[in-house]
């Protein structure tokens, strides 16, 4: 019989936030019953999207996108979503978490077969974090590139 730790372990398949999440899943599980805390990641404060998608989490990554790029257009509302993405993300690494781990549970038997599909379903995607850096590379790029061409264009008036 696989104990809590090794399920998380497996699921997170990244030994060195491995404990971080270990600390989240505890904050969101009181007596049994789960309830949302506050449990902060820069990683997901700064990532968003791209934390989402290095977790596996498609469908939250798409609406976290769509609601991030129309209440950002609210004067500081997108900021507002953005430092409370760091809080609430690792939330829903725990939602998605309890999910499959109740499918593993109920539809395989074996410790060994199911702690394979939580590293299956689970773990991460390293491309994620090669998406971010490239998004944000070009988008820094073309940042300066327009600064460059306003500056051109105001010189030459």
């Amino acid at each position: 019989m696989l104990d809590e730790s090794q399920m998380i372990e497996a699921y997170i398949d990244k030994e060195k936030s491995e404990d971080f999440y270990k600390e989240a899943f505890a904050k969101y599980t009181v007596a049994g019953v789960d309830q949302f805390a506050w449990h902060w990641s820069w990683w997901a404060m700064f990532g968003g999207v791209f934390y989402l998608l290095y977790r596996k989490l498609y469908l939250e990554a798409l609406v976290y996108f769509v609601l991030f790029a129309t209440v950002g257009m609210i004067p500081f509302a997108g900021l507002i979503m953005w430092i409370a993405s760091g809080g609430v993300l690792p939330y829903l690494v725990y939602k998605r978490y309890k999910k499959t781990k109740e499918q593993v549970e109920q539809n395989l038997s074996g410790d060994e077969v199911q702690l394979q599909a939580l590293r299956t379903v689970g773990g991460v995607n390293q491309w994620a974090i090669w998406l971010g850096v490239a998004l944000h590379a070009v988008m820094w790029i073309g940042a300066i590139y327009m600064m460059i061409l306003m500056s051109a264009a105001q010189g030459g008036m």
